[in-house]
């Protein structure tokens, strides 16, 4: 059906099946190194193709799909024009700069002392060597509490407001209609609801909201999922709303908001309100799921491998002293072996999986071994290309020390294709915020705690929609006897 319709891709994005799709879709280039996904849109297998499509030095542009995407407004990731892209990417890339970390720092050290309260409570009696893991002492949810921890920490950073989220528990906002009624809703479950709606019919750009309005009238699940979307860029609005009137009303506040509303030289910079709305729901969106999803992936792979366990607590144990209730980023943010940890988690499940469109030049563009025409859409998945074993021994692996070798070229072939972040000018800005969030994060919990997963067979699923959201990480966690 490819050949004709992107509804296959559709299809198979929206279908129930054990696997997440871009698993299945790995699986088909581990035959045909090419695969066509639609039409017009060509999906490669092997990792050198993520240097050609996504590097410094691709001459590839946007794909229609992020045009497809920007009902709400124009941000950094769906404007596919470069000169505008670059000069949007000028206005905030200071806010987003490394030195700011320490700053950055205070806000990831407010939440974890919520979190550390609530896993407190949570702390059951230690596991004894052989034991069983009893249910009812699974009583850490990670994903939920990586998804209420990131995203409070993004909004504080971001906009400079503190939503609470740790201290009371949830993610519940209240929003209100046209007609002033107001209501409660989760916030990042209204955000996963308008992934879902977009994921599954997006791909036929052309017929997008042609489908989508068919959709909503036949399936009443698509319908609500539609009405949580609305719901979440409401939420959305307010935020963006109150951090306006707060800039009008002569508070100067040092978040990544504030570039959008005056230049470097005290000037009125080139974005409108839409635009900024937009902004800020990529920036919540980006900071908060992609960390939490890689939080919570960490943990697991970790509790599951034991001996790596052990090796990151010996670093850790040694970096920080037993005062340090919360990890330092002083202390914690040259440790190799946890940088490589983390490294290894998205390498093996990457927050967008999925396969990132771009469009190939007038002049075409060799990609890989084949020279694909002009104007056509290709792609790589980042599930494939950090499965290429060419590149990656024993790619299901999880094996942190592969990060860690020294004096051959493998090491840096190895980053040339690692795509978590994608690659080149398109590569995610808010990187540097991510690598201080996971590292304070992790290296906090590995010190204060131990973790047991429900049992020694016990399996972590994925739901994929753009995103690659673990659906449940339950817990048993205790303290532990640190000197």
């Amino acid at each position: 059906m490819s050949g004709i319709s992107y509804l296959g891709y559709c299809w198979e994005v929206a279908r129930s099946h054990k696997h997440i799709h871009s698993r299945r879709l790995h699986e088909a280039h581990e035959e045909h190194p090419v695969v066509r996904v639609g039409p017009n849109w060509l999906s490669f297998g092997k990792a050198q193709a993520a240097k050609d499509i996504y590097g410094y030095t691709s001459s590839c542009s946007k794909a229609a799909i992020y045009d497809s995407l920007s009902g709400g407004g124009r941000h950094l990731v769906n404007i596919s024009d470069k000169s505008k892209h670059s000069a949007r990417r000028r206005m905030v890339a200071a806010a987003y700069a490394p030195r700011h970390s320490e700053k950055w720092e205070k806000s990831i050290v407010e939440s974890m002392a919520h979190l550390l309260t609530q896993m407190d409570r949570r702390c059951t009696s230690p596991l004894k060597h052989g034991q069983e893991v009893d249910p009812n002492e699974l009583s850490f949810e990670a994903m939920h509490w990586s998804n209420l921890f990131t995203f409070e920490v993004v909004i504080k950073i971001g906009m400079s407001k503190d939503m609470r989220w740790l201290e009371a528990g949830n993610d519940l906002v209240e929003i209100a209609n046209a007609d002033g009624i107001t209501k409660k809703i989760s916030a990042v479950q209204c955000l996963h609801a308008g992934s879902r709606a977009a994921a599954v019919l997006v791909w036929d750009t052309q017929r997008f909201r042609l489908y989508q309005s068919i959709a909503k009238r036949l399936s009443t699940k698509y319908a609500k999922h539609l009405e949580q979307a609305t719901d979440w860029r409401k939420a959305v609005t307010e935020i963006t709303r109150e951090r306006m009137e707060r800039f009008k009303n002569g508070e100067v506040l040092d978040d990544l908001f504030q570039p959008m509303m005056v230049g470097r030289r005290g000037d009125d910079p080139d974005i409108n309100d839409q635009d900024r709305i937009a902004e800020v729901d990529q920036m919540i969106n980006g900071g908060g799921d992609g960390p939490a999803i890689s939080l919570c992936s960490t943990l697991y792979y970790l509790v599951k491998n034991p001996v790596t366990l052990g090796r990151l607590r010996e670093e850790i144990d040694n970096a920080l002293s037993p005062s340090d209730h919360i990890a330092p980023w002083s202390k914690v943010r040259s440790l190799e072996y946890l940088k490589a940890c983390i490294d290894e988690s998205m390498r093996l499940s990457p927050p967008v999986a999925t396969d990132l469109l771009r469009k190939t030049p007038p002049e075409g563009l060799k990609v890989d071994t084949e020279m694909v025409p002009r104007n056509t859409t290709v792609s790589i998945s980042a599930y494939s290309a950090h499965r290429d074993p060419d590149l990656f021994e024993d790619p299901e692996s999880f094996r942190p020390e592969r990060w860690l070798i020294r004096g051959e070229d493998k090491l840096k072939e190895m980053r040339a294709v690692f795509i978590p972040f994608s690659l080149g000018t398109r590569a995610c800005i808010g990187r540097n915020i991510t690598i201080v969030v996971q590292t304070v994060f992790l290296a906090t919990l590995v010190k204060r705690y131990e973790f047991a997963l429900p049992g020694p067979n016990w399996e972590m699923e994925f739901e994929e929609y753009f995103n690659l959201w673990p659906v449940k990480l339950p817990l048993k966690v205790w303290r532990r006897d640190v000197v």
